[in-house]
C-alpha cells in the first residue's frame, strides 16, 4: 500500500480515537469536580448535597457494617453519620481514576477525621473505591462505594 492509502484508511480511526479522548478527558475532568462536590458537602455536613451525588440504585459497602442498598439507606446513613459527627478533615487520595463511558472507577486512600458530638477526635484511614456512572440526565453520580478501613499505626 502506499502511504496516501494508509493516511486514508487511518485518518477516521485516528478521528474517532481522538473524540473519545477528548470525551474521556472531559468526562475526567467532570467525575474530579464531582469527587470534591461530595467531599465538600461532608466537610459542610450537607446530607441532601451528598445524596445528590450518589444514584438512587447506590450499593455502598464499608467493613463491619451491613450492605447499605438504595436511596433510602443511603439517606438513612448520610443522616445519621452527619447527625453524630462533625467531619473536620476528609483528605482523599487518589491512585487511579478510569473513566470508560458512562461509568468512572476512582480508586484511592482517605484520611478522615469525625468530631462526635461529645468525646474526643476520632481519625480513620483506608482505602476507597467508588464507581461513578453518567445518568439521563448527564449528572455523574455514585451507584457503588466501597470503603476499608486500614489497621491503626
Amino acid at each position: 500500500m502506499t502511504r496516501p492509502l494508509i493516511a486514508l484508511l487511518l485518518a477516521p480511526l485516528l478521528a474517532c480515537g481522538n473524540r473519545g479522548g477528548a470525551t474521556s478527558a472531559a468526562d475526567s475532568t467532570v467525575v474530579v469536580q464531582a469527587v470534591e462536590q461530595y467531599r465538600q458537602a461532608w466537610l459542610r455536613g450537607d446530607t441532601a448535597s451528598a445524596l445528590g451525588h450518589v444514584s438512587n440504585d447506590i450499593r455502598i459497602f464499608i467493613s463491619g457494617v451491613p450492605d447499605v442498598i438504595g436511596a433510602d439507606a443511603a439517606r438513612k446513613l448520610f443522616a445519621d453519620e452527619m447527625a453524630a459527627y462533625h467531619v473536620e478533615l476528609l483528605t482523599l487520595n487518589r491512585q487511579d481514576l478510569i473513566v470508560s463511558g458512562n461509568h468512572a472507577v476512582d480508586i484511592g486512600t482517605y484520611v478522615e477525621i469525625q468530631m462526635p458530638k461529645t468525646g474526643a477526635p476520632i481519625q480513620g484511614e483506608g482505602r476507597y473505591m467508588t464507581l461513578w456512572r453518567k445518568e439521563q440526565d448527564g449528572e455523574w453520580r455514585i451507584v457503588r462505594y466501597m470503603l476499608n478501613e486500614l489497621p491503626k499505626k
